[in-house]
């Protein structure tokens, strides 16, 4: 499943970023790593970006990045 699909307030594990170069190191700092819990909060108006919760931070993350994430429900 993709980052993107989650549904609200559930919690995920992610599996993998398939991101490559400086977007991967970017999101890897933010602690978008594979083995941690993220959790999706809210959405913009136009449903791009979109916050995660993940090590007690919100983060809003675009879609065209969050569907490179893979997660998978805990």
């Amino acid at each position: 499943m993709i980052l993107n699909k989650i549904d609200f307030n559930k919690k995920a594990i992610i599996k993998q970023v398939k991101l490559h170069g400086i977007k991967k190191r970017r999101l890897y700092d933010l602690g978008f790593i594979p083995g941690e819990v993220i959790i999706k909060k809210f959405e913009s108006i136009f449903k791009n970006p979109i916050c995660y919760k993940i090590k007690n931070t919100l983060i809003a993350v675009r879609n065209e990045d969050a569907c490179n994430i893979e997660v998978e429900y805990e």
